[in-house]
């Protein structure tokens, strides 16, 4: 147990330092051994022969340049089963790990995820199942001589990327060389020491797509910035890694009332700058400041219209351009108009504003760090139709609005 905990401490000590964090929690079911407890044509395994109590003994005299070969004890039951690494077959490189639930024929050929290993000596198997059932599993070696077996929190589609670093992955199963090492290696540790390894993963291929998206001139110039623009077409792209939005077609003024878009873009990913939080956005002008995780907490109102923002955690800007107001299908941040309604005695018409807006990284009620900043002057214009009009209107003026729906 202490040799367990001692690992256990330095495992998240390691999350400190890289800034990794363990967010999956291990999940016990009945059938643990669904994935790989399956013969070569699909049925379940059964008790004795079929069921693990062969011994491969004899694998631990075969070697293999990975040094996985040999007979492996479960965890949950305490039973024998045989793993060999194959590198060739048929004349051809494989690179395979063969999982033999009895002698004879493996009940399944897992393939080796070949870069990870290359790059940063990432042991992970996988092998494609069923949609309905596991669809992929997957086997990382956790320490020389054990393996933990891992399930994928949803299904994957055949041919998508068998090992796609943004899947929640819960280990469900250990296997060891040694019973002994089940003392130290069980489903907690094993969950700690894969999440680090996923970890490692995700900065490292954060770091390859961040040089490529230096490339390009928004990103460049723009990260750690939000761009403005008169509506959201002009900041999308159609590939993702490939930001070409325009920066021409950026504003720095427009006028109070009208259609306001902005897209935030990030140094790092916020899953890896802050992992387990999201995203909140601030609102400042006129002296006044309003924050859309606030105002969720205040009111049930506020919470139906202002969602939290959860999604492209894994990105290096938001996938679709956020919206202080859209004329256009007559949406807007509630958070915005709800800056307006409070400012609205202090604005004049003629005159000009600036706002800031602020994308924080957000967790447990509290705005950790900014990770995107921008500011855009936003006019009091004196037309008829104007500034007046937009916020005013007795019936579709934006602080009309946001009055009314206060009201209800």
């Amino acid at each position: 147990m202490m040799r367990k905990q001692t690992i256990i401490t330095a495992l998240l000590s390691l999350f400190l330092i890289i800034g990794i964090s363990n967010t999956a929690e291990a999940q016990f079911g009945k059938k643990a051994k669904q994935a790989l407890g399956l013969g070569k044509k699909g049925k379940k395994k059964k008790k004795g022969k079929g069921g693990g109590s062969a011994k491969f003994s004899d694998f631990n005299n075969e070697a293999d340049e990975m040094g996985v070969t040999g007979q492996y004890f479960e965890l949950k039951d305490g039973k024998a089963y045989g793993f060999r690494f194959v590198k060739e077959a048929d004349g051809k490189m494989v690179n395979q790990l063969h999982y033999f639930e009895s002698k004879g024929d493996p009940a399944l050929k897992m393939a080796m995820k070949e870069s990870y290993y290359n790059k940063y000596q990432v042991k992970l198997f996988f092998e494609w199942m069923s949609a309905s059932s596991s669809g992929y599993i997957e086997l990382i070696e956790v320490d020389p001589g054990v393996l933990a077996q891992i399930k994928s929190d949803r299904s994957l589609n055949r041919y998508e990327d068998p090992v796609p670093l943004d899947a929640e992955r819960t280990v469900i199963n250990v296997y060891a060389k040694d019973k002994a090492a089940f003392d130290t290696w069980d489903i907690e540790t094993a969950q700690a020491k894969v999440d680090m390894v996923v970890g490692t993963l995700k900065g490292a291929q954060g770091e390859k797509i961040k040089k490529k998206l230096m490339r390009f001139e928004v990103y460049k110039n723009y990260k750690g910035k939000i761009a403005f623009a008169k509506g959201t077409n002009y900041l999308r792209n159609q590939k993702d890694n490939q930001p070409i939005e325009k920066p021409e077609n950026f504003i720095t003024k427009r006028e109070l009332g009208s259609t306001v878009a902005f897209k935030p873009y990030f140094e790092q990913p916020l899953e890896q700058s802050h992992p387990g939080a999201w995203f909140n956005i601030t609102y400042e002008m006129a002296g006044v400041k309003t924050d859309r995780e606030a105002l969720r907490k205040s009111s049930s109102t506020f919470a139906k219209n202002i969602p939290q923002i959860d999604k492209d955690k894994d990105k290096f800007y938001f996938w679709y351009p956020k919206v202080t107001i859209n004329t256009s299908n007559n949406v807007a941040d509630y958070a915005f108009l709800e800056l307006l309604r409070l400012a609205q005695d202090k604005l004049q018409a003629g005159q000009t504003y600036d706002l800031k807006v602020t994308v924080w990284a957000h967790k447990d009620g509290e705005n950790l760090d900014p990770v995107a900043q921008g500011t855009i002057q936003l006019e009091y214009t004196a037309e008829a139709n104007g500034t007046q009009k937009l916020l005013f209107d007795p019936v579709d003026g934006w602080v009309t609005k946001i009055e009314d729906v206060l009201d209800e």
